[in-house]
């Protein structure tokens, strides 16, 4: 089951409970059960409480209700950052590319890295 569903299927959950938290209130208001009344109030406050994690996570992530491409969770380039020689502040820049060349090898990386998620599936 993706996040996706594991979301909509808590918060569907949650909210019912709050409305169960409310009727069930209503009832021990309409018999005059105070220990009932206050049972109802305790397991409303129960629901807000783990609900709120999962609004500031829903909150957090805006897209996590909506679907996500296969490989949007990879970063551009994240294997090949062991490889990198990070440039120390003040250090001479690299030598600049051809536009031409530089598409080549943007296309030939791209390509690597979808052999590379394909072959981890």
């Amino acid at each position: 089951m993706s996040m996706t569903t594991q979301h909509r299927f808590q918060l569907w959950g949650w909210i019912l409970f709050v409305f169960s938290a409310i009727f069930f209130m209503l009832s021990s208001l309409r018999a005059g059960d105070l220990v009932s009344l206050v049972g109802g109030l305790l397991f409303l406050l129960a629901c807000f409480v783990f609900l709120t994690p999962l609004l500031a996570e829903l909150r957090a992530a805006p897209n996590s209700l909506t679907q996500q491409r296969k490989y949007s969770r990879y970063l551009r380039g994240w294997f090949r950052a062991a490889n990198l020689q990070w440039r120390a502040p003040g250090a001479p820049m690299k030598l600049q590319v051809p536009a031409h060349q530089r598409d080549q090898i943007q296309r030939h990386q791209v390509r690597s890295e979808l052999r590379f998620f394909a072959s981890t599936r």
